[in-house]
């Protein structure tokens, strides 16, 4: 288990130096990324200059193709008769001398409808019906006259050349009655894209063209060309969109930036320029960061030592020496004190140590006592216990007595006795609402005799209420309360309504009678809870006790709630939950 200074020097070490390994962190990947993207930004605008030089330079070989197409020595040859040799001758030498005034091109051919085939070099090129039975041709001929173009890797598929080339074909029309006279193909060399790529390509960095299959068209120094582009982010290269992501390029990381080719309108090549530059060139510029995060750690390393040796020593003797004194403690020496240290705070800590045994001490004096009057008290509940058994047989006995001798009145009285003492002594804290009328009943009943029935009850109790629980022995202290407080039987008689219903969920008794009422000041005095003051000078019993048992077991929001007006009597409203039921209903 690790020491506690070694502990506090790795607290350090997380809470200070983590944070700024942290930082560093943080800082070097926004940066990072923060450089990523102003360089994407920067490339992919010179992707779109790019794709705006292309665009322009097949706008070139569109017009140069339209001129050619239109000019009358390439209409004249088309149409021309076969036995017209000198008038075939010029018009060959004339083609000949349009083709060779732009260096970019590096063969034309043409195909008459009559199978005539003029070649502008002496290789041998495909037969006309060669011609007709490719894929080429039938593009042409779906095109009607607009210009058809095959990459450098496409273009075997029509004629196998050993250089890389561009073709273009299309359908050439008499522009007198627009009927088909033949057609055109103009092989493009591919310095159409090294003149432009001349310019952007940089050392290190690789300059692509890819189709939407993810193969190479082109690039700057030919020697991709064919090949299949293998890119953990590919689908993303080929949706359409321009973008950015970090990849691996012959072992380097590199940033690939993209952006689609915008030449359908001018050749109908789906390409997309892809620029591949390495990383490790563009990041110089943030390893400052880097460097000063690693150098700030050491720094930070050096200084834990030093706060370890200074500082962290003398409290690590204070806290030793605080526990030892705490171990004495818990082993009951409450005479062990702490000394004063050097630092306020550990004085102070020092000090509060001190007054807590002191407390401590007190507070187990203060326990021992209770205790003492608690075995007391338990002491005094034991010996007012009474056994049940013996009671029951005794009232039994008093109840046959009362019988044989034709005392109904007393036999009545034992039988209710009875009945109060079997829910009294029965164990359970609730009672079915039923039980507890029962209770009640027998009370009254009771002390209708004793009073000569000088009162009368009322009870009315909802029958879907008679099977619910309800905390027992909650009736009678309300009634003995009216019965003693409310009435003076000697001089007037009363009367006591007991009514129990349900309103809103819960379960409710109202309790009335009609007797002398509460003087305004006791009950001010009960609404204020001011009884609580002197409840430990009464029996338990009454109003109080019914009000505070009903809190303890269901909550605060239960108990009593009394309406008085001196004179004219009082009610008392109960009110309990209809779902505790933590007990068997008798």
């Amino acid at each position: 288990m690790l020491k506690l200074q070694h502990r506090m020097i790795i607290g350090f070490l997380l809470f200070i130096l983590l944070p700024i390994l942290i930082v560093g962190w943080v800082s070097y990947q926004t940066s990072a990324n923060t450089l990523k993207e102003n360089i994407s930004q920067q490339v992919l605008q010179t992707l779109k200059a790019l794709d705006m030089n292309l665009s322009s330079s097949f706008s070139e070989i569109h017009s140069f193709s339209d001129t050619v197409v239109d000019s009358a020595d390439v209409q004249a040859l088309l149409k021309a008769k076969e036995n017209n040799a000198a008038e075939l001758y010029k018009q060959r030498m004339n083609i000949r001398s349009l083709m060779y005034s732009n260096p970019l091109v590096e063969d034309f051919i043409l195909y008459t409808e009559k199978g005539t085939v003029f070649q502008l070099k002496r290789s041998l090129p495909p037969s006309f019906r060669q011609f007709q039975e490719s894929l080429f041709f039938q593009e042409i001929l779906k095109e009607k006259g607009r210009p058809v173009w095959l990459s450098p890797l496409q273009h075997d598929s029509y004629v196998p050349l050993e250089k890389f080339v561009f073709t273009q074909g299309r359908m050439i029309k008499d522009y007198d009655t627009l009927e088909n006279v033949g057609y055109s193909i103009l092989h493009i060399k591919i310095d159409l894209l090294d003149r432009i790529y001349a310019e952007l390509h940089q050392p290190g960095a690789e300059e692509l063209i890819i189709d939407r299959t993810g193969k190479i068209q082109y690039s700057f120094d030919h020697q991709w060309i064919g090949q299949q582009l293998h890119m953990r982010d590919l689908p993303d290269m080929i949706s359409g969109n321009p973008g950015h992501f970090m990849d691996t390029w012959e072992g380097k990381k590199s940033l690939v930036t993209f952006y689609p080719l915008e030449l359908n309108e001018q050749a109908n090549l789906d390409w997309i320029l892809v620029s591949i530059k390495p990383w490790g060139t563009l990041s110089n510029q943030i390893h400052f960061i880097r460097n000063t995060t690693v150098s700030i750690v050491i720094v930070g390393m050096i200084m834990a030592l030093l706060y370890k040796l200074f500082y962290v020593k003398k409290i690590l003797g204070f806290i030793s020496q605080f526990l030892q004194k705490m171990k004495r403690a818990e082993q009951g020496d409450l005479a062990v004190r702490m000394p004063a240290f050097d630092y306020l705070e550990l004085t102070n800590l020092a000090l509060g140590f001190n007054r807590m045994i002191e407390q401590i001490g007190l507070l187990l004096q203060q326990v021992k006592r209770e205790q003492e009057r608690k075995r007391e008290a338990e002491f005094q509940v034991l010996q007012q216990q009474i056994n049940p058994h013996f009671l029951y047989n005794t009232l039994e006995s008093i109840n046959a007595m009362a019988a044989l001798n034709g005392q109904k009145e007393i036999s009545k009285m034992t039988i209710n006795l009875g009945k109060l003492f079997r829910i009294s002594i029965n164990g359970a804290y609730e009672v079915k609402v039923s039980a507890e009328i029962r209770h009640v009943i027998s009370y009254l009943e009771i002390q209708k005799i004793r009073f000569n029935n000088r009162f009368e009850y009322e009870i009315d109790v909802e029958d879907e209420l008679k099977d619910r629980l309800v905390l027992k022995l909650i009736l009678q202290p309300l009634v003995e309360n009216i019965l003693y407080h409310a009435f003076d039987l000697q001089e007037e008689s009363g009367l006591i309504a007991i009514k129990g219903c349900m309103e809103e969920g819960k379960g409710c008794f109202y309790i009335r009678d009609n007797g002398k009422g509460m003087s305004h000041e006791a009950l001010t005095k009960w609404n204020n809870q001011q009884w609580l003051e002197d409840r430990h000078k009464n029996s338990g019993h009454g109003l109080k006790n019914v009000h505070d048992r009903l809190k303890l077991y269901y909550g605060q929001a239960y108990g009593l709630m009394i309406c008085s007006l001196e004179g004219a009597g009082t009610t008392i409203k109960i009110t309990f939950p209809l779902d505790k039921g933590d007990s068997h209903g008798v």
